[in-house]
C-alpha cells in the first residue's frame, strides 16, 4: 500500500503486552492520531501502514522512513506514555507475541479475563462492524479496481489458492468467479503436487491467494513463485500482512481479531464477495446471458422434482 495518501488504519489485531492490560501500541496511536502534529501524524502513519513490521526498526530508520526527525519520532513516542524508544519496541513486540499464539493459547488469556458486559456474540459484531468500516481507505478503492479490471480481463486466467484455513474462502471465490467468467480453477490437493498449476502460468495468469496469520509456508513460496513465472497476484490476508510476503501486485489487508479463540473469515469473505460483485458490474449487460444459459444448463432436475413434490 502507499503511505502516501493513506489514512491511518485501524483494523489492526486488539493485542496486549504480555502480562498487562495496556491496549495495543497501534491503538494507543490511533486514538491519539487527531490530537497529533503534522509531523508525528506522519510517523503514526508510517507506524500503522505495516504494524507492527513498521515498528520494529531503530528511531532514526523510523525517522528516515517518516521523512521526519528523529526528536519528532521520539515526541511522538512520549505521548504514548511509554518508556522512551526502547519501552516502545519492547511493547511492539508484546504486540508481536499474539502473532505466534496458538487459538490453545488465546482461549486460556480469554478465560484468566473477568466476564465482559454483554454476550461475546454482541461483542464479536460490534468489533467486527467497528473493523470493518475503519479498514476503508482511498489506497484500497484503487487495489480494487485494479483487481477487478485483472479478473474481468477473459484473455487471463484465473487460479484461486487458500491457506490451511482460508481454502473455503478459495473455493468459494472459484465457484462464483467461474459462473460469471470462463477459465476459472481452483489449486487443490496437497502442496507438494501444485507444480503442475505454476507450469501453467505465465503474463496471461491472475492468482487470487487468501490466508491469515501463522500463514501457510507452502502458500506463500507457490504464491511467490508463480509471480517469477508471470502471474498478476491478488492476495486477500490480515492486518499483519506484507505484499511481498506473496509477490502480490495486490494485497487487501482485512480485520481479522476475534473475541473467540479462532481468527475471524468475516474481512476475507466480505472482500471476495465484493470481487464478484465488482467483476458482475464490469461485465455488464452480457452477464445476464451466461447467466440465462447457465440456467439451461442446469444438471438438477427441477421438474422431475415439483412433479415430486406435488404428489406429496
Amino acid at each position: 500500500m502507499s503511505k502516501k495518501h493513506a489514512q491511518p488504519r485501524t483494523d489492526q489485531p486488539e493485542l496486549s503486552p504480555t502480562g498487562a492490560d495496556s491496549v495495543a501500541v497501534s491503538q494507543r496511536i490511533t486514538d491519539l492520531f487527531e490530537s497529533l502534529g503534522r509531523r508525528e501524524q506522519d510517523v503514526a502513519r508510517e507506524i500503522l501502514r505495516q504494524y507492527p513490521l513498521s515498528a520494529l526498526c531503530t528511531v532514526s530508520a523510523l525517522a528516515e522512513r517518516s521523512n521526519v526527525s528523529t526528536a519528532t519520532v521520539l515526541r511522538l513516542v512520549q505521548r504514548l506514555d511509554l518508556n522512551g524508544y526502547g519501552g516502545f519496541q519492547e511493547a511492539v513486540k508484546s504486540d508481536v507475541a499474539r502473532l505466534l499464539e496458538t487459538p490453545l493459547q488465546r482461549l486460556s488469556a480469554q478465560t484468566a479475563r473477568p466476564d465482559q458486559e454483554g454476550s461475546l456474540l454482541s461483542e464479536l459484531l460490534n468489533r467486527t462492524s467497528q473493523q470493518l468500516q475503519n479498514c476503508h481507505d482511498p489506497v484500497m478503492d484503487a487495489d480494487f479496481e485494479t483487481a477487478t479490471a485483472l479478473l474481468a480481463d477473459t484473455k487471463n486466467r484465473i487460479y484461486c489458492a487458500g491457506g490451511r484455513h482460508s481454502r473455503h474462502i478459495a473455493a468459494l471465490l472459484t465457484e462464483y468467479l467461474g459462473l460469471l467468467r470462463p477459465n476459472v480453477q481452483l489449486v487443490e490437493g496437497p502442496s507438494e503436487g501444485w507444480q503442475r498449476y505454476l507450469l501453467e502460468m505465465n503474463s496471461r495468469t491472475v492468482l487470487c491467494v487468501t490466508d491469515i496469520r501463522r500463514y501457510q509456508p507452502s502458500l506463500l513460496r507457490f504464491s511467490n513463485l508463480a509471480a517469477k513465472q508471470g502471474a498478476r497476484v491478488i492476495a486477500i490476508s490480515d492486518a499483519w500482512a506484507d505484499r511481498h510476503d506473496f509477490g502480490a501486485e495486490v494485497l487487501f489487508r482485512m480485520p481479522s481479531a476475534s473475541p473467540s479463540p479462532i481468527d475471524s473469515h468475516c474481512g476475507q469473505l466480505l472482500l471476495a464477495e465484493a470481487l464478484i460483485g465488482g467483476l458482475a458490474k464490469k461485465i455488464g449487460p452480457p452477464l445476464q446471458e451466461r447467466l440465462a444459459l447457465g440456467e439451461t444448463l442446469s444438471c438438477v432436475d427441477t421438474g422431475a422434482y415439483n412433479s415430486q413434490s406435488e404428489s406429496t
